[in-house]
């Protein structure tokens, strides 16, 4: 979905000992909340004793989050705790992120050992370029602010939604449908010749009204002819980003400002809840397994959680140390483990884990035309995603910045072993 209340508040302010402050929506704070306003305190205060204390009662309920790695990090340091603190940032450097140790006060009392210098070259590794990609073909138009992409094998045409203009364009830049509000993920059933789509307001939206704000939809066209078949509107506030589909033509969507996933059952005309208020404070695209028996939701902010569809519980996944899930904004199941597209991290990239979430791959990083990718479809062995998206061209308020260019998108393509 697009993350501009988190792209300006939470992923890009990776500073040293800086820990974002969310609120509940509910009448009970969850714990991962709590924790997240007490370590901020504790910064704050600069007490590293209880700043310790608390990321580690909040890293298994945020598992592979890198600011809580990096700042417990320099809770040891801080503390005086050398070999603590090298072995924390070691597995912050393996994440494969990038930031300023070197420069980075807080880690004054471990720069000697020899093992900073190894945890620095670790850093300079991660800031080279992987190029695993190819181009696909280039979106016509510039600054339309392109969020999914879907593909119909019947026709072998792309689509491609467009935030900023409130449409759909096939991938050779043809006009498919138009909205009232942004366009944002979409979905190609093929069996029943349906393209879904999301659709809400945002501040970046050409054509929307401010009295629409927090207003946001489904929609369901003909994928033959664009003709509208049906639109769903949302049970909660905020903005339906991200979505998948299943076999039997179930639609499951993601809700990443306030904190929602939400299903509508094949011939339904309203939704249901899956998650618990507070649970997930930025759902994006949910991904199903082989079986469809779990619903696979990155969250922006605190990593992978498995919705077990028979009784709705909730498992947060828990990756290896040095595996960093948070900032995923595509996720997809394939080969037996997951890809996702990353752009909340720094770099950005495109990556690959293990199905047990202790092994990763890095696709795609740090290539002149990756930009802020977003998100992705799969074809048959070769993933197509949006690169150079643009959202960075753009303020808070969703204005483009003074003496920002124009920016042309592109959709590229890279071939996936299984």
């Amino acid at each position: 979905m697009a993350k501009w209340a988190l792209r300006n508040s939470y992923v890009r302010i990776f500073g040293p000992l800086c820990i974002a402050a969310f609120v509940s929506a509910g009448d009970t704070e969850p714990r991962w909340s709590a924790l997240n306003k007490t370590a901020r305190e504790a910064v704050q205060a600069k007490d590293y004793g209880k700043l310790r204390t608390t990321l580690i009662e909040l890293r298994p309920l945020s598992p592979g989050n890198p600011r809580v790695a990096y700042n417990l990090a320099a809770s040891e340091a801080m503390l005086g705790h050398r070999e603590a603190a090298l072995a924390a940032l070691r597995n912050w450097s393996g994440m494969g992120l990038v930031y300023d140790v070197a420069g980075d006060d807080d880690f004054a009392s471990v720069r000697e050992p020899p093992e900073f210098r190894g945890i620095l070259e670790r850093v300079a590794e991660s800031r080279r370029a992987v190029s695993g990609s190819a181009p696909a073909f280039a979106i016509a138009e510039a600054d339309i602010l392109p969020e999914d992409i879907a593909y119909d094998a019947k026709s072998r045409r792309f689509f491609v939604s467009s935030v900023r203009q409130g449409r759909i364009v096939t991938g050779d830049g043809k006009l498919f449908a138009r909205a009232e509000w942004s366009v944002l993920a979409l979905r190609a059933d093929a069996k029943r010749r349906t393209l879904w789509a999301t659709t809400g307001w945002v501040p970046h939206c050409a054509l929307c009204k401010a009295a629409d704000k927090d207003r946001t939809s489904l929609l369901a066209f003909d994928l033959d002819t664009g003709a509208l078949r049906q639109r769903v509107e949302s049970p909660v506030p905020g903005l339906l980003g991200d979505m998948t589909l299943g076999r039997g033509g179930d639609v499951y969507v993601s809700e990443g400002i306030h904190g929602a996933v939400l299903r509508l059952k094949a011939g339904a005309k309203e939704f249901e809840r899956l998650d618990a208020e507070g649970e997930f404070p930025s759902p994006q695209t949910p991904a199903l397994s082989a079986d469809e028996r779990i619903l696979y939701v990155p969250d922006y902010v605190r990593g992978i959680a498995a919705i077990h569809l028979r009784d709705r519980k909730v498992e947060w996944l828990v990756p290896a140390d040095d595996i960093a899930l948070s900032g995923i904004d595509g996720l997809y199941v394939y080969g037996g483990g997951f890809l996702a597209v990353q752009n909340g991290t720094s770099p950005a990239r495109i990556v690959r884990f293990t199905g047990d979430l202790k092994g990763m791959r890095v696709l795609e990083t740090n290539t002149p035309g990756l930009g802020e990718p977003t998100h992705g479809v799969i074809v048959g062995n070769e993933f197509y995603f949006i690169a150079n998206s643009g959202w960075g061209g753009y303020d808070g308020e969703g204005k483009k910045k003074a003496g920002s260019a124009a920016v042309v998108s592109s959709v590229r393509k890279i071939r996936l072993d299984r």
